[in-house]
């Protein structure tokens, strides 16, 4: 995921340029940033629900552990990728917390990333789970209740 992370890093230097060169370093507060920093704050609450519900079956990079089993309850009842909704959701908050257009532009490309690790990790967890994931796939969405 280099690129996912060459992309998170461009993003927010472009933020910071954005806000030290052209806005003068004057923080307004305003309908944007608010919503910036309430998607931050949503998409941490989120992650750190998705994590704690996964528990020790959470890791960092894709992998499954010999005991593995397929969870399901809580936010995972919902939606199949709520840690990778998470990203997407503060990650987005961070440019427009300082309503940065060029930062937020960027890290727009994060989204394309993401969705390609999730796709990498549905084929993942289909060979590790087969019908069982079928099964929950088809009573679930990737990311957005009822919508996706």
């Amino acid at each position: 995921m280099f690129s996912a992370s060459l992309v998170w890093a461009l993003s927010l230097l472009v933020t910071l340029w954005d806000f030290v060169v052209l806005q003068e370093m004057t923080y307004r507060l305003s309908f944007v940033s608010a919503a910036g920093l309430a998607l931050f704050i949503a998409g941490v609450i989120i992650r750190a629900v998705a994590k704690r519900t996964l528990g020790k079956y959470y890791s960092y990079g894709l992998r499954t552990l010999p005991e593995h089993k397929l969870v399901t309850h809580g936010i995972y009842r919902h939606i199949r990728h709520p840690i990778s909704l998470a990203a997407i959701i503060y990650d987005m908050g961070i440019p427009l917390f300082f309503s940065s257009l060029y930062g937020s532009l960027i890290m727009l490309g994060l989204v394309p990333c993401i969705l390609y690790r999730v796709g990498i990790e549905e084929r993942m967890l289909l060979g590790r789970f087969g019908d069982e994931y079928r099964e929950y796939m088809k009573r679930t969405r990737r990311m957005i209740p009822y919508l996706y």
